[in-house]
């Protein structure tokens, strides 16, 4: 019981370090935007409870939405996606799945901090995931995600980019202008995130 106990703790202590690793990053990336603070684990239900040497892991979600638009966290899905994420770093960089559903969940959290609610967080955080990672992820709407893309690549991709770089701190406060607009305008966001047609299939 106590080796899983030290075990367990030990997996939490590096998933949380990882994040704030990963949180100072989205920091400085997102420094035009504004400041998003320290990384909080209680945002992310994460944490080590320490009681008659019982850990108790991140609660599990009762329910798990199917809806791309809602605004859930997975804590159990995040710390293994940030320890698998960590130990794929020296071979894959993070050009990983798990790294693409670790950035949704931080840069998701780091906008609400500036601003953004609901969905546009969704949106932000799932194009935020994409341009950092290569890989799509479910969540929010592919319009958005597109906006998003075009508008911090315009044309150039190039998924090995710095957080710390000038052009990407000041793409993302473009981007992110663009999604705060769209929160407050509700006819601006309807004109220009225009949902895909859907194609109904030929009878024959």
């Amino acid at each position: 019981m106590f080796d899983e106990y030290e075990t367990r703790k030990k997996s939490l202590q590096k998933a949380i370090q990882v994040a704030k690793r990963e949180w100072g990053n989205i920091k400085s990336s997102l420094m035009y935007c504004g400041e998003i603070g320290e990384f909080c684990e209680e945002d992310f239900m994460i944490g080590v409870i320490e009681e008659d040497v019982i850990i108790r892991e991140p609660l599990i979600s009762p329910t798990k939405s199917v809806s791309g638009y809602a605004p859930t966290f997975y804590p159990m899905y995040l710390v293994d996606n940030l320890i698998i994420m960590d130990d794929k770093m020296p071979k894959y960089r993070y050009k990983t799945v798990e790294a693409l559903y670790v950035f949704i969940e931080l840069a998701t959290k780091a906008v609400e901090r500036l601003g953004l609610v609901g969905i546009f967080c969704i949106g932000f955080g799932s194009g935020y995931g994409y341009v950092r990672t290569g890989w799509i992820g479910e969540k929010g709407r592919a319009e958005e995600r597109d906006i998003f893309y075009q508008m911090f690549y315009k044309g150039r991709v190039d998924y090995d980019w710095d957080f710390h770089w000038t052009s990407v701190r000041q793409r993302l406060k473009l981007i992110f202008t663009r999604f705060m607009a769209w929160q407050n305008n509700p006819k601006l966001y309807e004109r220009e995130v225009k949902p895909r047609a859907k194609v109904k299939p030929m009878m024959v």
